[in-house]
């Protein structure tokens, strides 16, 4: 950005101000050394018990993402930039209802950082995954595996490591504009328009554009940073619990829909006038606090609070559900939703890691009477 002389991302077209971007830096930085400060804590120890060690965990999560495939590929479940709900029969309805709520980034990482389970299978995981994530329309599955590969210690980011990343990437560059398009296509439902690529300006404008900025919500938090005094003359827009309201939006948000414009609206169209609620774009959690500031101190502070309360939750039930490796599953999920600084991302992790958690004391509770059972008999 300080080279081209404006931002990444959805903001390419927008010149950079140098001090509202090294600013943006580094308050985009400091959540993420909170995070790694909190996770390092030397707390005591959960003994949960994870459960990747329930019996058949393997087999269950490979057969959820084949069913989750058959799905997204025969009725379009989980296509994602997508208005309108998707259409099924009504007799598996009920069971798609229940498939949902088992998110299979969470069930997949788990498995992927476990111990216990052999190469081959986490393989037959990756490539599941990898499919699953494309049939709906969405490239984020590599992002979240070189996430999983960090947490599960397998990039140290050693010398020899970093050449093979850069090797990987010079020669599957030429397949990511096509990787694009059919993303674009799938979400569009036509032709999405070709990437071509000719000069070295073209790749250039790509990389950073399609690749680097999508990755990062640094151009967003500059952006807004620099429209601030348009954000303090705005911000009325936005009503003052707002943020917390949005974050509980995927309880309730298939019963009841109010009539909000929320944060993420309230930037998209900040961003985008004629975007309306047909997309949103990502803003990163500094963005919010400077709504919240601009809204009042009081504001600023109870939204900095709750966004504390949601990471400790997410924390605490994967602690439960994961066992040791609690700390590095909790990073990653946790990475892009503090990237992003969307609240409704925040409620959503918290509602699978609260369905799971019910299935695993369903689940122990079941092992336990058996057991009784079989002891009395």
């Amino acid at each position: 950005m300080l080279s081209s002389g404006h931002l990444n991302g959805d903001f390419f077209i927008y010149d950079i101000n140098k001090f509202w971007l090294v600013f943006s830096f580094i308050v985009s930085f400091f959540p993420y050394l909170l995070l790694l400060g909190f996770l390092s804590l030397k707390k005591k120890q959960f003994n949960y018990v994870s459960i990747a060690e329930f019996k058949y965990f393997d087999k269950l999560v490979i057969g959820l993402l084949v069913i989750n495939i058959f799905l997204s590929l025969t009725y379009k479940v989980g296509l994602y930039a997508q208005n309108q709900i998707y259409e099924v029969p009504f007799y598996i309805k009920p069971f798609i209802v229940l498939v949902n709520k088992l998110d299979m980034y969470i069930f997949s990482g788990l498995l992927l950082i476990s111990e216990g389970f052999s190469r081959f299978k986490k393989l037959i995981v990756i490539f599941l995954l990898i499919v699953l994530s494309i049939s709906r329309a969405s490239i984020f599955v590599f992002l979240f595996l070189f996430l999983i590969f960090i947490a599960s210690g397998h990039i140290k980011f050693r010398l020899k490591q970093i050449a093979l990343i850069f090797l990987v990437l010079a020669l599957t560059f030429q397949y990511l504009p096509k990787l694009f398009e059919y993303r674009e296509e799938l979400r569009k439902g036509d032709s999405a328009k070709s990437v071509e690529i000719f000069e070295s300006k073209e790749l250039n404008d790509f990389i950073k554009s399609k690749v680097i900025g999508r990755i990062s919500s640094l151009s967003s938090v500059a952006f807004f940073y620099q429209n601030n005094h348009e954000i303090e003359r705005t911000q009325y827009r936005v009503g003052a619990l707002e943020y917390m309201i949005e974050c509980f939006r995927p309880f309730y948000g298939g019963i009841y829909r109010e009539n909000k414009i929320g944060y993420t609206y309230y930037f998209t169209n900040f961003y985008d006038d004629t975007a309306g609620v047909d997309y949103g774009i990502m803003y990163g959690l500094p963005s919010v606090l400077l709504v919240s500031y601009f809204k009042g101190i009081h504001i600023f502070f109870l939204n900095l609070i709750f966004i504390f309360f949601l990471i400790y939750c997410i924390v605490i039930l994967s602690s439960f559900l994961f066992g040791k490796i609690y700390r590095e599953l909790s990073f990653v999920l946790l990475f892009y939703p503090m990237m992003s600084g969307v609240p409704s991302e925040f409620g959503q992790i918290i509602l699978y890691l609260i369905f799971i958690s019910f299935l695993k004391i369903l689940y122990i509770s079941y092992s336990k009477s058996k057991y009784l059972i079989n002891s009395n008999n």
